[in-house]
């Protein structure tokens, strides 16, 4: 007798955020961090597969950790990274722990795709095309870099580097200087009315904007070797730091879709109801775009699958 084939799941970073949090503040997740318990335990007991592909999940280590203030150097390398970033006096444990939870589950997980160095939009740019039309509540609208007050922070603090940053420091490409990048920040806030302060109620938008300025630095240092930087250069590194790690949601909805599509996975686990339901009333249009037969894949909560599977 042929062995039955038990179902596989695709899991993104929301995902694992929710079911690495010890205390959540919106009380609607929690039967689906209770799902995600009870499905977990069907993937130890061999009746469940959780997948991933770890291209697009080691950028949204790097797009999520920046907005705790975090420089995720080398994703090989991430536990190090947390472990640097701690050391530093002004960091947040609860962060940091809460960072290490994740990269623990994700260790676990079974991986499908990845290290073709092809993530996003661009690793597979038909599929993500027919996706995103389908997705998309309208066309994508490019950000302008010059406008909002976000960017306009990062513009300024851009501009002072020099102030603080020694020749030889600014070469040194190994080491994040979150004590330098945090003192420009500080200076910069109170012109915009932030009081800078990580721990205070500002703090989220501090450390968000902390995690963006230690993307323009670093994308600085490699690019220009002597400071100051000019207007021009300070404009192409934002456009950068803004296109990849600033996009949207969707986006990166899209880009772990297609691997699920890709790889003919069963479900594809969101916390994301709005989510669920777009793609499940949007099925045939994109079925009938692929040209490929129907789709199997469904996006599911985890509440709604782990009632299926019990």
């Amino acid at each position: 007798m042929a062995r039955t084939r038990h179902p596989n799941a695709y899991v993104d970073y929301y995902i694992l955020d929710l079911a690495a949090r010890e205390s959540i503040v919106d009380k609607g997740l929690a039967a689906e961090k209770q799902a995600i318990a009870a499905l977990w335990q069907l993937f130890e007991e061999e009746k469940l597969s959780l997948v991933t592909s770890v291209d697009e999940m080691e950028l949204d280590f790097v797009i999520h950790m920046n907005r705790g203030g975090l420089c995720v150097t080398d994703t090989f390398q991430i536990t190090d990274n947390i472990d640097t970033f701690e050391k530093w006096p002004e960091s947040d444990h609860a962060d940091t722990d809460h960072w290490r939870a994740i990269v623990d589950l994700y260790d676990r997980l079974e991986i499908i795709s990845g290290h073709d160095d092809m993530v996003g939009e661009h690793a597979h740019p038909r599929l993500y095309q027919h996706i995103a039309s389908v997705m998309r509540n309208g066309p994508k609208t490019p950000a302008d870099p010059g406008r909002d007050q976000e960017t306009a922070i990062l513009r300024d603090c851009a501009a002072a580097l020099h102030t603080v940053y020694d020749i030889k420091v600014w070469a040194d490409m190994k080491h994040i200087q979150y004590d330098l990048n945090w003192s420009v920040l500080m200076n910069i806030l109170p012109k915009y009315d932030y009081h800078p302060d990580l721990k205070g109620p500002q703090a989220e938008a501090c450390k968000r904007l902390l995690g963006l300025l230690n993307r323009v630095v670093n994308i600085g240092k490699k690019s220009c070797p002597r400071l100051p930087l000019q207007d021009s250069h300070i404009g192409f590194i934002l456009d950068i730091v803004r296109k990849k790690y600033c996009q949207e949601e969707i986006d990166r909805h899209i880009s772990h879709v297609a691997h699920a599509l890709l790889n003919s996975i069963d479900y594809h686990l969101t916390i994301d109801g709005e989510l669920v339901e777009k793609f499940a009333e949007r099925k045939v249009k994109l079925e009938n775009l692929l040209r490929e037969g129907p789709i199997r894949l469904e996006v599911i909560l985890p509440s709604e699958l782990a009632r299926r599977l019990a």
